[in-house]
């Protein structure tokens, strides 16, 4: 999902806290209407996000968006901050987001959860990872908290400009991790599947593409992406396919276009990967700004 310019955007806080939390406490799974920062201040967590685990160690912090299903856990006495919001808001007026909290099944924890990117002007765009490591957070984190609790005259509007400070921060940090990434090694075997999601590739065609032996490709794609190759076609596929679904292309077109040999096949696919029929995924009520984001 792209989230659009960061220029552009209007945050609100919906709920900030720092609390304590007992070991082997779980949120989840579950549905999250909004969005959230889950910083751990010392302890340990563990995040179950479709087929990949993270481990939460002090000093780092989780990004969690509506579109998927996670699983927090302690693993031992944790200390955390939590802050919900949202990217784009008329109002800076918190919205708590508990009441369109929703559980979630097994099988739609295990779906491929979707990738997030935000425009910076004057800079690539950049994918905000699930998980990552930030420094010289923990102050603002504590001053978003205070306001949030007090109230204090117009504080919705300290909350506003606490949150772009906040999100300026986590974008200059990512920002400055992938600087210096060393270069993809399959970075020719992504952009083929990427622009191509309907070719039915096999492991030599894409390991060609890179000039490995298949069998060493197929480790150190493993190693880079988390997936196998195969894993990793089907997440672009559906990822693909959401995109299509709430632009309002028909389904039997988003079907042929991404390889699938009929509808029902597709669609017994994406409902195994989503835990919604392609229908279902397209009637979601917040499809429409889901809409207007992925642009």
């Amino acid at each position: 999902m792209h989230l659009g310019s960061l220029f552009d955007c209007n945050p609100a806080v919906n709920f900030a806290s720092r609390d304590v939390a007992n070991p082997n406490v779980q949120w989840g799974p579950r549905f999250i209407p909004d969005w959230q920062f889950f910083y751990v201040i010392s302890g340990e967590g563990i995040l179950r996000l479709g087929p990949s685990r993270y481990r939460i160690s002090p000093g780092e912090c989780v990004f969690l968006g509506p579109n998927g299903v996670h699983l927090l856990t302690t693993t031992k006495a944790t200390e955390y901050y939590s802050v919900h919001f949202t990217f784009h808001s008329d109002s800076p007026i918190p919205v708590h987001p508990a009441y369109l909290i929703r559980g979630a099944s097994a099988v739609q924890l295990d779906a491929e959860p979707e990738r997030f990117c935000i425009a910076i002007p004057g800079a690539a765009d950049i994918e905000l990872p699930n998980h990552f490591s930030i420094v010289h957070v923990e102050a603002l984190f504590a001053r978003i908290v205070k306001e949030y609790v007090r109230e204090n005259a117009a504080y919705p509007f300290a909350l506003r400009a606490l949150m772009m400070e906040l999100l300026t921060l986590v974008v200059r940090s990512n920002l400055s991790a992938q600087a210096d990434k060393p270069a993809s090694k399959i970075g020719p075997a992504l952009d083929a599947m990427r622009e191509q999601p309907g070719r039915q590739w096999t492991v030599a065609e894409l390991a060609d593409l890179c000039c490995y032996h298949p069998s060493y490709f197929t480790v150190i794609f493993h190693q880079e992406v988390g997936q196998n190759p195969k894993q990793y076609l089907i997440s672009e596929r559906i990822k693909q396919a959401k995109q299509s679904l709430l632009r309002g292309k028909p389904i039997d077109a988003i079907a042929t276009g991404l390889g699938y040999a009929s509808i029902h096949y597709f669609s017994n696919n994406f409902k195994k990967e989503t835990g919604l029929s392609p229908s279902e995924f397209r009637q979601r009520p917040y499809a429409a700004k889901t809409t207007e984001n992925e642009g």
